[in-house]
């Protein structure tokens, strides 16, 4: 069976995202001071990356060329004399003549060669470097295919789903539909690059992340203000938080729609001395600040749209 990394390396055709996984490659393998010389493309004089094995100063040819032979003559007819060591990338098998053939050019100038050709990229990319795979190939490593599979059984059984995160604001607890924030939860377990290059759905779930954290913030940064005006019109002043904390979660859940008499009717969370209808006119101060409304209206319609995002996770993984 053919391999999907092969396959891959054989369909590469984008020139500057080859250099940059030749440079990942030899960063992996070890070798120090790697540096693409042109990677926005341009003249390199013959070298795409520089680099250094040990204390020998190399250089790599990095084509998607068929011809390997061909190309490697050419690049080397633009190097000086006795540089050390060339790294040849390319997603073709060369084959043991060419491979001589090249070496014994490249002596006559000084230089050791290695070849890191189609089956050699393939095995080291399918093995030490699944990493680089992932990033490049769109193929998933061991970390990707987890997160992967976290998200899958979270969105098949959500009311299953550990909710061990206490809400960081008070609307994200009162909000019932708690599978945007546990989504957002889960993603955060996981280290940001694995979440952005997760093949096929990772600019997705790393812009979910961005969208919802940008959320969260405005979200504090309304119930900030919003306990501000509270303790304003607070009389007397209370001297601890909680009696704001109640105004505020009674204000949230009226902003989100439901009546008076649907609150009160369901879990009683009053305390100090505050009533139904005290709680009410509160609202109805902060109902009347046009800049508060319009900004938890918003609120609310961002958290509605993160729950149809969930569609958007779910076809792609």
């Amino acid at each position: 069976m053919l391999s999907p990394t092969r396959r891959a390396l054989e369909d590469f055709d984008n020139q500057h995202e080859f250099e940059r996984l030749a440079a990942d490659v030899l960063n992996a393998e070890g070798y120090s001071d790697v540096e693409p010389m042109a990677p926005r493309g341009g003249p390199d004089g013959g070298r795409d990356i520089k680099f250094r094995d040990g204390e020998t100063e190399a250089i790599a040819f990095v084509t998607l060329e068929k011809k390997i032979r061909d190309k490697f003559t050419r690049e080397l007819a633009k190097q000086r004399r006795g540089e050390g060591h060339i790294a040849v990338f390319c997603n073709v098998s060369v084959t043991h003549a060419v491979k001589r053939a090249c070496s014994e050019a490249a002596l006559n100038l000084g230089y050791t060669v290695a070849f890191y050709d189609l089956e050699r990229l393939r095995s080291l990319l399918d093995t030490s470097l699944t990493v680089i795979r992932r990033r490049y190939l769109g193929i998933d490593d061991s970390v990707s295919a987890r997160l992967r599979s976290d998200i899958c059984k979270f969105l098949r059984f959500p009311d299953t789903f550990p909710d061990e995160k206490a809400a960081l604001t008070t609307l994200e607890r009162l909000l019932p539909d708690r599978r945007p924030r546990q989504l957002f939860d889960l993603l955060m377990t996981h280290h940001d690059n694995d979440v952005l290059e997760a093949p096929g759905i990772g600019s997705t779930l790393h812009g979910y992340m961005t969208a919802y954290y940008a959320f969260r913030q405005k979200v504090a940064a309304f119930e900030a203000e919003a306990s501000t005006k509270i303790v304003e019109l607070y009389r007397p002043r209370p001297a601890f938080p909680a009696p704001i904390e109640i105004h505020l979660q009674y204000c949230l859940l009226r902003f989100a729609g439901l009546s008076k008499a649907d609150i009160s009717g369901g879990i009683f969370f009053l305390n100090y001395g505050i009533t139904w209808e005290s709680a009410e006119t509160m609202f109805g101060v902060l109902s009347a600040d046009t800049s508060l409304s319009a900004t938890i209206s918003e609120l609310l319609r961002s958290y509605e749209q993160f729950g149809a995002h969930l569609e958007e996770v779910a076809s792609g993984v």
